[in-house]
């Protein structure tokens, strides 16, 4: 009789960790590490720019995405390279904003590219469109001219600043001790009566 009631008991035991144990297994893990969702697709697109060219594409997905350090890293930096960068704005808008170019450094870009982003709404246009013109390459150092048009539908249209700008750019641009290339001069003209991006660089970059 004794030996039926602990077989007894035993079995109610297994028969509580059972279920006990298929509950746990039922209900989620609250401290199991959660799996990352899988990044956006094309959200931060960057290719090591073992190529010249491929600081351009850079630099078109860094203006798409809209991702300041992407954009700076397309631009010599001096802790990797002898050449510091350079941006030479259009003469006229330069006339007009005297000073403003004279000692135009890569901080100044970021300081650019950071205030546009700020009045560009998710849902806005910003793209670069790019029709190479000439090219020539030399042992460490490239020339690409452009011309541009860059669409950026930012919330200060209203007041007069223009949301598409075009013309010419000619990228200068230099392999680093790492073999990267990035641009280290950048000159802007103008190619008729539309704004250049230098007008937006005069305005976001101040």
């Amino acid at each position: 009789m004794e030996l039926r009631r602990e077989i007894s008991q035993t079995v109610r035991a297994l028969v509580r960790a059972l279920l006990l144990i298929s509950i746990i297994n039922a209900c989620t893990n609250p401290f199991q590490t959660r799996q990352p969702n899988p990044p956006e697709s094309g959200r931060f697109s960057w290719v090591p720019p073992r190529r010249p060219e491929i600081v351009l594409e850079n630099l078109k997905n860094a203006i798409l995405e809209q991702n300041v350090e992407n954009y700076l890293r397309c631009l010599s930096d001096s802790t990797r390279n002898a050449r510091p960068f350079r941006f030479i704005a259009d003469p006229q808008v330069a006339a007009e904003n005297p000073g403003t170019f004279e000692f135009w450094t890569r901080d100044d870009e970021r300081t650019y590219f950071s205030q546009l982003r700020a009045f560009l709404p998710d849902d806005s246009l910003h793209f670069l469109s790019l029709v190479p013109v000439q090219f020539a390459q030399y042992a460490d150092s490239a020339l690409f001219v452009q011309n541009y048009t860059l669409t950026v539908r930012h919330t200060q249209q209203w007041q007069g600043v223009p949301g598409q700008v075009a013309g010419q750019a000619r990228f200068w641009m230099g392999i680093d001790q790492f073999g990267d290339w990035s641009i280290y001069r950048w000159e802007d003209r103008s190619l008729g009566d539309q704004p250049t991006w230098s007008v937006l660089k005069a305005i976001f970059g101040k």
